[in-house]
């Protein structure tokens, strides 16, 4: 080892690493006792020795420093037996500089390579997929849009169907609002059916409740109105007097429960 030169390194590590002040001092012993021994492999030297020359009194204080020499990997240690000193062997500060600005520098090289294979691996990846991926992709993408424009130019092309837009009205105008569900399924099968318009359904309604008010008769349910056709008889220009006197069932009347369902089944019913 250089002497001088292994202290400017030892200066130089510790600008960018710590050690202790009481660490520091027993380098500085430890190596000059190696310098003194001839650059010895092993320097053989008691604990107590050692304390002197870093007036240290406390033995526990001088193992703390000398085991942050060993952590830093800056001394190698090894424990004597009975009647034999410990032994220490220093560690040259610039071999351990060198080869670790080599290992760097490979290190550094490897990166490198590694990046460069990187860049050339998604090069390729790229321009494969674009040159098998894309295509396909493209094609799945075009006939989407063209089955989506023949499925709206089919949608286009579907005639609606005819609106039935004035039940409200045939509603507003029937005096016993009741069942309206069943109401609205009979008056747009009527409708639809082309039998009748919805002017003249709303007109019938308008002349039933006319009729209705003057004679105060019991109303039919809307839905048996519509089905069993008695609408016929209250369209716009009847006579009403030649209406009042056709033979008609009876309306039912507003019964719940078993009655109901009597009336509604028996030999009454309008819905037989």
């Amino acid at each position: 080892m250089n002497y001088i030169a292994e202290i400017l390194a030892f200066e130089q590590w510790l600008e960018s690493h710590y050690l202790p002040i009481s660490s520091q001092l027993l380098w500085y012993k430890l190596m000059y006792l190696s310098n003194k021994s001839g650059w010895s492999e092993w320097v053989v030297v008691d604990n107590l020795r050692l304390m002197a020359a870093v007036q240290m009194s406390r033995e526990a204080t001088f193992i703390k420093a000398r085991d942050e020499l060993i952590k830093a990997g800056l001394v190698e240690y090894r424990k004597g037996k009975k009647g034999s000193p410990n032994s220490y062997r220093m560690k040259s500060i610039i071999e351990i500089n060198t080869f670790k600005n080599v290992v760097q520098k490979e290190v550094q090289s490897e990166v490198k390579k590694g990046n460069t294979f990187k860049s050339e691996v998604k090069s390729v990846v790229e321009s494969e997929v674009k040159s098998e991926v894309y295509p396909v992709v493209k094609s799945v993408v075009e006939s989407v849009d063209i089955y989506k424009q023949k499925q709206k130019h089919k949608q286009n092309n579907i005639p609606p169907i005819s609106p039935v837009a004035h039940f409200e009205d045939f509603w507003k105008a029937y005096p016993n609002q009741k069942r309206r569900a069943l109401a609205e399924q009979a008056y747009c099968n009527l409708v639809l059916s082309g039998i009748i318009t919805e002017e003249e359904l709303v007109a019938s309604a308008r002349n039933y409740a006319k009729h209705i008010e003057e004679t105060g008769d019991k109303m039919y349910l809307p839905n048996n109105f519509l089905e069993k056709y008695i609408f016929e008889d209250f369209l716009s220009g009847t006579n009403q007097e030649e209406a009042e006197s056709v033979d008609v069932a009876e309306p039912e009347e507003e019964l719940i429960g078993e009655d109901e369902e009597w009336w509604k089944y028996g030999p009454n019913s309008l819905e037989g």
